[in-house]
C-alpha cells in the first residue's frame, strides 16, 4: 500500500534513528529529606530497639547537634542528641553511624554511657545517659571552688583519656563543656542522688591516631602549639589530649574559664600560669602544657601520677566534695601556697 506523500519517510528525518528506543520522560526528583526536630512532650520510637522516649527541654547545643532531656520506658533520665542537617542527608547519616560505633566500641565507666541510636522522621538520634551539669556551667557559679574538685575530676577524666589512647583514639576536644558531673541514682530511693561522678562526653570528633587533624579542634583558644606551628613544636598526635586536659585542670585551679589568644599559646602562657600553682599541680601541669610535643607528658597515667603526692592525697581525702545541686558555697580547704621552682627544662 503506497504511503501517504504527506507523511515524511523516517529516513528523510535526521532526528530519527533506526532501532532507537524513545527517551523516557525524566523522573521527578526525590523529595528532599527534611529534619524534623522533636517537640517537648513528644514521644518518639526507636526503630532499632523499640524503646520509646518522651522528649523534654533542650539542655545543650553544639556545632553538630542539639541535646534534649528525655525519659525512656524504664524511667531513666537520659539525653537525646539530635543531629543538625549541617551536610547532606547521607553525610549526616554517616556521621551518626560513626559516632554510634565509637560509643559502642569505647564503653568505659568514665565515658558517657550509650543507650540507643536510630533514625526517626529523617532525623538522627543518639541516646546517652543524662548528666546533671557540665564543668563549663559549674565554672560560672559564684560558689564553685575548683581546687576542691581538681583531683576528683582528674581521676575520672584521665582514666577516660587513657582508655581512649589504649584503643588508638584521640578525643581532640577535651574542654569544660565536654566533661560532665553525674548524680548517681539510688534504686531504693530514686530521689536520693547524692553520689557525684564525672564523665567525658562527646566523641563526635574522636579519631584514630592516624586520622588526627589540626581542624578537629575547633575552639581557637585551646589550639595546641603544635597545631599553630608544627615545624617548631612537633607533629600533632594523641598528646593533644594531654594538653587539653592540662588546660582544663588549670581552669579548675583558677575556678574560672580561661581563654588564650594564639599569641599567648605560642608564647607558652598556659605553662607559665601552671608554674604559679600550688605543688604538686605546678609540676604536673607545667609538664602537660609544654609547647614541644616531645617534652610534654606522654600518657594520661603519667599526668595522674604527677598530680598525686602523698601530701596532696591526704589533703584531698580530708575535703568532702560538695553536691552539684547545692547553691551554698562549700567549705574551703587550706590552700598549699608553696610554688614550684620554675622548671629548667625546655618547654
Amino acid at each position: 500500500m503506497p504511503s501517504d506523500p504527506s507523511t515524511p519517510h523516517p529516513e528523510a528525518d535526521p532526528s530519527v534513528i533506526h532501532g532507537a528506543v524513545p527517551e523516557a520522560a525524566p523522573k521527578p526528583a526525590a523529595p528532599e529529606k527534611l529534619v524534623v526536630p522533636p517537640a517537648p512532650g513528644e514521644v518518639i520510637v526507636s526503630g532499632l530497639t523499640g524503646s520509646t522516649y518522651t522528649i523534654g527541654y533542650p539542655i545543650g547545643e553544639g556545632s553538630f547537634g542539639t541535646v534534649y532531656a528525655c525519659v525512656d520506658d524504664w524511667n531513666n533520665n537520659l539525653a537525646a542528641k539530635v543531629l543538625k542537617p549541617t551536610k547532606t542527608y547521607h553525610e549526616v547519616r554517616a556521621a551518626a553511624e560513626a559516632e554510634m560505633y565509637k560509643l559502642v566500641a569505647l564503653r568505659h565507666p568514665q565515658i558517657t554511657h550509650f543507650y540507643d541510636a536510630f533514625e526517626y522522621r529523617d532525623t538522627f538520634y543518639i541516646i546517652t545517659e543524662r548528666c546533671a551539669t557540665s564543668l563549663a556551667e559549674l565554672l560560672t557559679k559564684d560558689w564553685f571552688s575548683g581546687p576542691i574538685w581538681t583531683l576528683a575530676i582528674a581521676r575520672s577524666l584521665l582514666q577516660a583519656v587513657e582508655f581512649l589512647h589504649l584503643n588508638g583514639y584521640a578525643h581532640q576536644d577535651i574542654h569544660a563543656g565536654n566533661v560532665f558531673a553525674l548524680m548517681a541514682r539510688n534504686e531504693l530511693n530514686p530521689d536520693d542522688t547524692n553520689a557525684t561522678q564525672f564523665r567525658l562526653g562527646d566523641l563526635g570528633v574522636a579519631k584514630l591516631f592516624s586520622e588526627i587533624r589540626p581542624e578537629n579542634t575547633r575552639a581557637q583558644w585551646m589550639l595546641p602549639p603544635e597545631v599553630l606551628n608544627p615545624s617548631e613544636f612537633g607533629v600533632p598526635d594523641q598528646r593533644v589530649d594531654i594538653y587539653h586536659s592540662g588546660l582544663l585542670l588549670l581552669q579548675l585551679e583558677h575556678s574560672k574559664e580561661i581563654k588564650f589568644t594564639k599569641e599567648e599559646i605560642l608564647a607558652g602562657k598556659p605553662r607559665q600560669m601552671a608554674l604559679e600553682l600550688r605543688t604538686p599541680f605546678s609540676f604536673a601541669l607545667e609538664k602537660a602544657l609544654r609547647r614541644h610535643v616531645s617534652k610534654r607528658t606522654e600518657k594520661a597515667r603519667e599526668l595522674w601520677r604527677d598530680l598525686n603526692s602523698p601530701a596532696q592525697a591526704e589533703q584531698a581525702a580530708a575535703v568532702q566534695l560538695p553536691q552539684v545541686e547545692t547553691a551554698e558555697a562549700p567549705s574551703q580547704p587550706s590552700p598549699d601556697t608553696q610554688l614550684a621552682e620554675p622548671s629548667s627544662s625546655a618547654n
